[in-house]
This record gives C-alpha cells, structure tokens and sequence, in this order.
C-alpha cells in the first residue's frame, strides 16, 4: 500500500489542472486566465469560490480521500480560470490502488475537461467570451 501524504494528492491535484488547462486551451481561442479560483461541488461548498487550503482540507481527511474527483474548467472571469472539483460520493480510501488512477499514475483525480451550459457547447471554436458567459448561466 503506497501512502499518500497531502502533499502529494496537492501535487496530483495540479497535475490533472495542468492536465485540463491544456485540454480545455485547445478549445478556446485566447489564453486562459492564467490566475486559477476554485470551486468544490459539495460539503455545501458549491456555487462558491475557495481556496486550494479550503479544497484540500475537504478532500484529504486523517490520511484519506475519496476514490474519484473529478476536475474540469467551468469557465472564466475577468481574473480568473475557475476549477471546479468534484469528489465522488464513494467512502473514502487511503490506497492509491483504489482510486480511478486513470490515466496510471493520477490517483484519484479524473479530467473531465469543460463544462458548460448545453447552449455553448455547440460553439467552436469557444471565445473567452463564452467562458465568462458559462460562468454566468452555470447552473448547479
């Protein structure tokens, strides 16, 4: 069993952000905003930016994590890229082997890439525009 320390499920949590920055970046036709706001979609956490402090004291619990946490991009603001995650409701495991691990070696975190309203998906290639506009009609 490979322990996970929380230093290490933060260094997975930004590889799979950098992961989804690069994904999502060859969607739309401007730079992202290269400052990143976070949104964590449960624990009554959704809806509201916090902090990466914030998000890993959620989801990294007396050595523990959930199985699967999603990551995507829901949109843009002026200032920011915002990075919404989302744990699964799985109990938590504190085994890198129980995790999604997929690709091997990303633990737990899963890319799902963007999220937006089903009207914007359609748009290609996607403006930063539509981001701040994803951000702004995003329902929960």
């Amino acid at each position: 069993m490979e322990t996970i320390t929380r230093e290490m499920l933060r260094d997975l949590l930004f590889r799979c952000i950098d992961m989804t920055l690069k994904s999502v970046q060859r969607e739309v036709t401007e730079p992202l905003p290269q400052q990143l706001c976070f949104e964590l979609a449960a624990f009554g956490q959704a809806g509201r930016e916090i902090s990466l402090e914030e998000v890993l004291s959620f989801i990294y619990v007396n050595g523990t994590f959930p199985r699967i946490i999603d990551v995507a991009i829901r949109g843009t603001t002026e200032k920011c890229t915002l990075i919404w995650i989302r744990p699964s409701s799985h109990a938590y495991v504190n085994n890198i082997a129980d995790t999604w691990n997929q690709p091997p070696g990303m633990g737990p975190f899963k890319s799902i890439g963007l999220l937006l309203p089903k009207r914007l998906w359609d748009r290609r290639p996607l403006s930063l525009q539509d981001l701040e506009v994803a951000v702004r009609e995003r329902t929960d």
